[in-house]
């Protein structure tokens, strides 16, 4: 993991690179908390079964990476927005990847909103396949979690910030056992230090950014983007979760009816909303096999 300037946000940004050259992107964008330490095994799988075909890179989300907050510009906007989001995406393209003339996206939860605005931007010869995983485009307020947590995206905000900073001045090696023991249990061992890395560096700045973004997808991710869908949807492939609990079942159902010719998937296996806790090797394997 590296800290790049992207459009001019310092950004941790993980990158690997083929030895052989080619002309090959596979972009992988975070959902949210969008920080990259969370896909370094997801990505690692995917260039390890690329065998050298494509590069990878995750691009963790302006203001996510911990150390990092946005300056007020005087309208107190201290925050980054979705759009801001997409904008910074396609920076990186810009500046970072200009070379790759094929590029494939993958997007996770929010992330998946985030390609299909960038959509709009990059030329459609160039992007050869967009993957979709749990996506959330749709009636965000209307979720399990949307419900439960609205709270803490409106009137608890500061407060859990606030609350983010105290936990900082615990010892790091505290807070990581906490974290393994309760959070990450479930998380295979040879990923489990990329995910407490991830979480034990996040700080009061990054989580006020996590938040604000947060309201805005309740706010703002009501209605599919249809349109932009139908006009990419045979290079997409969707894949639902069963039990998502940021994504209604309806939403599949919903896409599925609508797109029944095309790459529609239903997870089957119990795959968790936030798969790269648990299962960024299967997932891994589902993206690839749909490559070739």
């Amino acid at each position: 993991m590296q800290v790049l300037d992207v459009d001019s946000v310092p950004t941790h940004v993980f990158e690997l690179k083929s030895r052989t050259p080619n002309s090959s992107l596979l972009l992988v964008v975070p959902g949210s908390p969008g920080m990259g330490h969370f896909y370094v095994p997801f990505a690692s799988r995917l260039f390890e079964l690329g065998q050298g075909s494509f590069d990878v890179a995750v691009v963790s989300h302006a203001g996510h990476s911990p150390g990092y907050c946005r300056p007020t510009d005087g309208g107190g906007n201290d925050w980054y927005a979705l759009e801001d989001q997409v904008a910074h995406k396609m920076a990186y393209l810009r500046d970072h990847a200009s070379g790759k003339e094929t590029l494939y996206l993958v997007g996770h939860s929010i992330g998946c909103y985030i390609i299909l605005h960038m959509l709009k931007q990059i030329a459609p010869d160039r992007v050869s396949k967009v993957f979709l995983l749990f996506p959330a485009l749709e009636r965000m307020a209307e979720t399990p979690n949307g419900q439960r947590l609205m709270p803490y995206f409106h009137q608890y905000l500061r407060p859990a910030t606030a609350l983010v900073w105290l936990v900082t001045w615990i010892p790091e090696a505290v807070r990581k056992t906490v974290l393994k023991y309760f959070h990450f249990r479930s998380t295979p061992s040879d990923h489990l230090d990329h995910m407490v890395q991830a979480a034990i560096n996040i700080d009061s700045k990054s989580v006020y950014n996590i938040l604000n973004m947060a309201r805005q997808e309740m706010e703002q991710v009501t209605d599919p983007p249809l349109e932009l869908i139908r006009d990419h949807v045979h290079k997409m492939s969707f894949y639902y979760g069963v039990d998502d609990h940021w994504t209604l079942q309806s939403c599949y159902l919903d896409m599925a009816e609508r797109f029944s010719d095309h790459d529609i998937q239903l997870c089957t296996r119990g795959y968790p909303h936030a798969f790269v806790m648990e299962a960024s090797t299967e997932m891994a394997g589902y993206v690839h096999s749909r490559l070739r």
